[in-house]
């Protein structure tokens, strides 16, 4: 499946809902292939948004049935805490923040690090690890995902609203 050829419809389709596109990957997961569309709204993301854009995308999915190869499961999911970064733009957007990264090819002998996201500019992201600057090519990224740090104050628990005790 080339998930390229199908994200610029889903991210219309997404957005017609009313919903912020994230970005999709397919993934392999206990054996089963996984196509995975993240999405977001005002104020999060809730289970009735997921399941309006799931039945949306897999009727758009099921018309490009003879394009896809092989069998795969749709899920769709909030970007969560450790949001996945599919664009030059979200790192723009996230400057300054911690982010793991998985590049295609190694970069000073190493495919996996950490480090803070400093700049953006002209296809080049640079970054900041352990006081280490360094720019990078975004076409050699293969994956990003911001990295959950607790905020001073932040709850650890969420309190359920509901019913009378």
């Amino acid at each position: 499946m080339n998930v390229d050829s199908i994200s610029e419809e889903l991210k219309k389709l997404t957005e017609k809902l009313g919903f912020e596109f994230v970005g999709v990957e397919l993934v392999r997961e206990g054996g089963e292939q996984i196509l995975r569309l993240y999405a977001d709204g005002e104020g999060g993301m809730t289970l009735d948004g997921c399941e309006r854009i799931a039945g949306e995308a897999s009727a758009f999915l099921d018309e490009k049935a003879d394009e896809i190869e092989g069998t795969y499961l749709l899920e769709v999911s909030s970007p969560g805490l450790e949001r996945p970064l599919f664009k030059i733009e979200d790192y723009r957007r996230f400057c300054g923040r911690l982010v793991n990264i998985r590049l295609k090819n190694a970069f000073e002998g190493r495919k996996r690090f950490q480090a803070t996201i400093k700049e953006v500019t002209d296809g080049t992201v640079s970054f900041d690890s352990d006081g280490e600057l360094f720019d990078l090519p975004f076409e050699r990224i293969m994956s990003a995902k911001l990295v959950y740090t607790e905020q001073k104050g932040q709850k650890k628990t969420f309190k359920k609203s509901g019913g009378n005790r």
